[in-house]
């Protein structure tokens, strides 16, 4: 059985950790942070040094191979058992290691989930990391949870008066990270296959292995090159066109914070209100997720809607069209709890969500139902917009990236000051 074990805080410090070091002198001196996931790429071990730097104590759990390559063996315990033992392993190690803090990337992974709902028991402080709200440039820090479960205020008039009174916050600008990302998580499953042996029992929650879905990626990357079967956006009508963002199969947006089982259910709901409640000369335009994989044939099933519920050449679906060509050209747009809602908002488009978006807020988002929705769309409110936008930026943003090293290090820096404030 592999093992690993904590070695102890890194006593290694220089003059520019000043900072962190008076921040950490205010905390009580035992503050054991427990990482239990994290972003593909070496951020969680960029965030445990500068913490580690303040004087706080960080272990890492590794549940598969993936984990040992984005943080290697120092400073970590192995769980090798199945997930049924999973709750009763992270409680007692929480007691027994003394972890006064939960680091976890997501809320949804049942990990993470079995993780917080232990570190809730234990009144232990919680840090849910996220991709961004408004992206680029940001990284997501919230207590608790994020998305469905995140404690940003409910009431629009919260959002009102920081308009006036929040001031706004303007991140450091960084490139595009794709291509590491990309590499991010090519070296993480490569990991995961070879650490099987060594973690035997551990098992993605995922509908479609790693392997099904890379090789799909493959795909949909060589078909893309090749422009074998693109599908293209259809010339923009503004005062014609609803967009719909789809989110990536097996999401967590889906799963649990909406009320489908899968994006193909919510692609049945939502083309079947537009047949029967859109005006006869509305097209509607269904772009895929980034990182759709293309397993499920999303293409293929609209197509046969379209057939059956008589709005052919009235419905598109896209892959690769760039989104704020999309959004511009939209008079509506439709999402579960997509990002790319907050993008709508921002542009001033009237804008629906289906699942638990932080943005679906009178004033916002449409209130008055998908079947309104295409004769009636409700478009923001841009100073609620503003006064949401600096609010949410100022709570839970923290400037970077997770996958570029240099975003990294500056999320990591961000990341390491607010939690040590807590």
């Amino acid at each position: 059985m592999l093992r690993v074990v904590d070695l102890g805080v890194d006593a290694r410090a220089t003059s520019s950790d000043a900072s962190l070091r008076r921040i950490a002198a205010l905390q009580p001196p035992a503050r054991h942070f427990l990482f239990v996931t994290g972003p593909f790429g070496p951020f969680t071990s960029l965030l445990a040094r500068e913490l580690r730097r303040a004087g706080v104590r960080c272990t890492r759990v590794l549940l598969n191979g993936g984990d040992v390559i984005d943080w290697g063996l120092a400073r970590a315990v192995a769980y090798t058992g199945a997930r049924a033992g999973w709750a009763a392993w992270i409680r007692a190690r929480m007691i027994r290691e003394q972890v006064t803090d939960l680091v976890v990337f997501g809320d949804s992974h049942p990990y993470c989930v079995g993780a917080i709902d232990e570190a809730c028991r234990q009144n232990l402080r919680v840090h849910v990391l996220e991709e961004g709200y408004f992206r680029p440039n940001w990284i997501t820090l919230e207590r608790g949870g994020v998305n469905g479960c995140s404690r940003l205020p409910r009431d629009p008039l919260a959002y009102r008066w920081a308009a006036a009174r929040q001031p706004p916050r303007q991140p450091a600008v960084l490139g595009s990270a794709h291509a590491a990302l990309t590499m991010r998580i090519f070296l993480y499953f490569v990991g995961f296959y070879a650490g099987l042996p060594f973690f035997p029992a551990f098992k993605q929650p995922y509908a479609y292995s790693p392997l099904r879905q890379g090789l799909a990626h493959m795909r949909k990357y060589v078909a893309r090159r090749l422009s074998v079967g693109a599908r293209r956006a259809p010339a923009p009508a503004a005062d014609r066109d609803f967009l719909v963002l789809l989110q990536r199969p097996g999401d967590s947006q889906i799963v649990r914070h909406s009320p489908f089982r899968t994006v193909a259910e919510m692609i049945d709901v939502v083309m079947s209100s537009f047949a029967r409640h859109a005006p006869p000369a509305a097209r509607l335009v269904i772009k895929a997720h980034p990182l759709d994989h293309g397993i499920e044939r999303h293409d293929r099933q609209i197509d046969q809607l379209a057939s059956a519920l008589g709005v052919q050449g009235r419905v598109a679906f896209v892959e690769n069209a760039p989104l704020g060509g999309l959004l511009e050209a939209a008079q509506g747009v439709v999402t579960v709890n997509s990002t790319g809602g907050l993008a709508a908002l921002e542009l001033g488009k009237p804008t629906i969500a289906l699942g638990q978006a932080i943005y679906d807020l009178p004033g916002l988002a449409h209130q008055g139902g998908l079947d309104g929705f295409w004769s009636a769309p409700e478009p923001p409110d841009p100073t609620l917009f503003e006064g949401f936008r600096r609010t949410v930026i100022a709570l839970t943003q923290v400037n970077g990236a997770f996958a570029s090293r240099k975003g990294a290090r500056l999320a990591a820096a961000g990341v390491a000051r607010r939690v040590l404030e807590v």
